[in-house]
């Protein structure tokens, strides 16, 4: 078919130009460089001797199946061809346009110049087009028998141009919005269906940002280079190398911010794909001062999943890991402006989707704030974590030369567990000191962590722990005495924490208990707490230095039972506050400690004008005989009752007194609405006095 239209092209030339003015040839199909050309209909039209035009229109066109596999296939072309040369062998259109028809695009036009030498079988292009949304490449190529070579320039385009071209492609977020330049070259070469290629991108000034600014980059410098080959095996994989480099620019994704100008980024992979599979056979990656990474990958594209992923960040550095990676995520926290030093190490192994080992080390990581008295020094770590049966747990530990941290003091401590798929489990008793004394773990374990049936059971002893700075750590008023105590079997079982054994506190000379313990939900919003709290002999000259409601001397038995709160809010409890049977302490109280007792129960202004005037008011002290206090809290109200009734019938004793002159504090106010009068009894502590209960 070709010879025909060469010999049909020749006669038309041989003939006087007056002879005929119009040519039609029809080719079922043309051949080259790989690519197929069916239904052919071509017309030349001479004007005059020197002057003509060629018009094509085609069918479908089957280009290399690597090309094809990109484009989509081609239904149609027009063409048109002014001033064609013909001189055999040699075959040119100086001013060529196309009009390609497409399945996968819009219409697409092109303007080029050809030149065909029929004796090489050679073929010359240039020209630019087509021009998509703004897009308009240059290009050249060539081809003798099936070798063939082209290039493709993208000049200055910007950002928002391939957003909107690759839209039916790739789905980008309405809210984000794009700026910067592009410039792309494209070169490849092949013969039949091999192929090999090269893709240089260059973005200048790029930058993005949503609505909610959560994803921003400004002044970003990237560079990026591919090269990909094709074979002519049955396979039809294609094998590619890339290099990428963030030069400058900052970007922020979500709680990931990255500083190209202080952590240059340097990427380079290679590895296979094909239109089912990807593989990434190594892929490096450098961020100067910040990381270096590691890994390989093979991924399925229909459907998309992670056959297998193996990536290892052989180092990361601090303090850019923590500026980077870390103090967005933290920024409302107390750890949101830490200095920080030291290196980690991670390594993460996937399978079919899904993690399966996590190996992180931690070499001398040290982190501090001023601001906040915080300060964690020499903490070295090696985690082990695999999914699968916990019988074949890797030890895993964790060590600090010290921590301090607003006013709680920690000494050098290490932990040895294990810990793999849902299942944490402590391997020998650990010692972690506090203060002057410390919490030694002889049984930690958890099993299936962050589930509906996760359980755990917990085993420590309190070395006894001074009062006073734990007092200060909690900012609350200063007090002497320890904590010590044996929790032999703290459970969590279908919901529910609950405390086998009792803790305990020396405080204000007496000894405090806590048992019955348990917290239904505690990892929820509103955790719901029971237990029974009692406290023995206490003395109330200790209690009353520290709180400031007055002097008082003697002893004091505390009981809450029955407690029950919801959230940090106090829903239920049975209390009784009182002199202990056959106390034979001095008991003297306050003029200011009567003022404040009297309050309660809605009996104090008579009792306050009483000690204002008259022969009381000399008085300082005064002597009692008991006190006592009851508080029945049901539904947001206290049931108060006392150390007894008072006479005829006139309320309850809060305190009996004693001797000459006697003060009796009667309450007769036995319903107390209980959120009133514990925001009374707050700001009665933070201004001694003023307690009032009506």
């Amino acid at each position: 078919m070709k010879a025909a239209a060469v010999f049909a092209a020749l006669l038309v030339y041989g003939l006087p130009a007056s002879a005929i003015d119009r040519i039609r040839v029809r080719a079922a199909q043309v051949e080259a460089a790989g690519t197929v050309v069916r239904d052919i209909d071509a017309t030349l039209a001479i004007t005059s001797a020197t002057r003509s035009t060629l018009t094509a229109r085609t069918g479908a066109v089957s280009l290399p199946p690597s090309i094809e596999a990109q484009t989509g296939a081609l239904r149609s072309m027009d063409l048109q061809c002014r001033e064609p040369l013909i001189r055999e062998p040699a075959f040119a259109c100086p001013a060529l346009r196309i009009a390609v028809h497409t399945e996968s695009w819009p219409d697409l036009a092109m303007q080029a110049a050809v030149k065909y030498d029929a004796a090489r079988a050679a073929l010359q292009v240039s020209g630019t087009g087509p021009g998509i949304s703004g897009i308009t490449p240059r290009f050249t190529a060539s081809a003798n028998g099936n070798r063939w070579q082209a290039q493709v320039d993208v000049p200055d385009t910007t950002v928002e141009a391939w957003v909107k071209l690759l839209q039916p492609w790739v789905a980008v977020p309405k809210d984000l919005g794009f700026t910067g330049k592009t410039r792309i070259s494209v070169q490849a070469q092949g013969e039949g269906a091999a192929m090999q290629a090269q893709v240089d991108v260059s973005l200048t000034d790029g930058g993005f940002q949503n609505e909610a600014y959560t994803w921003i980059g400004e002044k970003l410098a990237l560079t990026a280079s591919m090269k990909a080959s094709l074979g002519n095996g049955a396979d039809k994989l294609m094998h590619f190398e890339m290099e990428a480099n963030g030069l400058r620019g900052q970007a922020l994704a979500g709680p990931v911010l990255l500083d190209l100008n202080q952590n240059p980024l340097h990427v380079a992979l290679h590895g296979t794909w094909s239109p089912e599979r990807l593989r990434i056979e190594s892929l490096t990656s450098t961020q100067k001062d910040l990381a270096q990474a590691e890994g390989s990958a093979e991924i399925a594209l229909a459907p998309f999943s992670v056959v297998a992923a193996d990536l290892n960040v052989s180092e990361l550095r601090f303090p850019a890991a923590y500026a980077s990676y870390l103090q967005l995520m933290l920024a409302t926290t107390p750890f949101g402006q830490l200095k920080t030093t030291g290196s980690a190490a991670v390594r993460l192994r996937m399978a079919d989707n899904l993690p399966v080992a996590l190996d992180a080390t931690v070499k001398d990581l040290a982190f501090s704030d001023a601001d906040q008295k915080l300060e964690v020094i020499g903490v070295n770590s090696a985690l082990h974590w695999a999914s699968g049966n916990p019988a074949a747990a890797t030890p895993s530990w964790l060590a600090w030369e010290s921590a301090h941290g607003w006013g709680i003091e920690g000494a050098k401590s290490r932990l040895d567990f294990t810990v793999q798929d849902r299942d944490f489990r402590l391997l020998e008793a650990a010692r972690l000191p506090f203060f002057d004394g410390a919490l030694i773990i002889n049984r930690f374990a958890v099993q299936n962590i962050a589930q509906p049936d996760m359980a755990g059971e917990f085993d420590a002893v309190i070395d006894p722990i001074s009062l006073a700075p734990v007092a200060r750590a909690m900012g609350w008023p200063e007090f002497a005495g320890t904590l010590s105590g044996r929790i032999p079997g703290l459970t969590y079982r279908d919901g529910l924490l609950s405390l086998q054994g009792d803790v305990e506190a020396d405080v204000f000379g007496g000894h405090v208990v806590a048992h019955n313990l348990a917290v239904r939900d505690p990892f929820s919003d509103w955790p719901k707490l029971h237990a029974d709290i009692t406290a023995r002999n206490l003395d109330l000259g200790q209690i009353t230095q520290v709180f400031e409601l007055g002097s008082m001397t003697g002893r004091l038995d505390v009981e809450v039972l029955g407690l029950e709160t919801f959230g940090l809010s106090p829903t239920a409890f049975d209390m009784k506050i009182g002199t202990p049977p056959g106390d034979k302490s001095r008991h003297r109280i306050s003029q200011r400690a009567v003022e404040n007792l009297s309050n309660i129960g809605g009996g104090g202004g008579g009792v306050a004008a009483a000690l204002q005037s008259g022969f009381l008011k000399f008085f300082e002290e005064f002597r009692y005989d008991r006190i006592g206090l009851a508080c029945r809290l049901r539904n947001d109200v206290c049931q108060i009752s006392g150390a007894g009734p008072a006479p005829e019938g006139t309320g309850f004793y809060i305190v009996k007194g004693s001797g000459l002159p006697r003060i009796d504090i009667i309450g007769n106010n036995s319903r107390v609405d209980w959120p009133v009068f514990m925001a009374q009894v707050v700001n009665a502590l933070q201004n001694p006095g003023e307690i009032s209960i009506n």
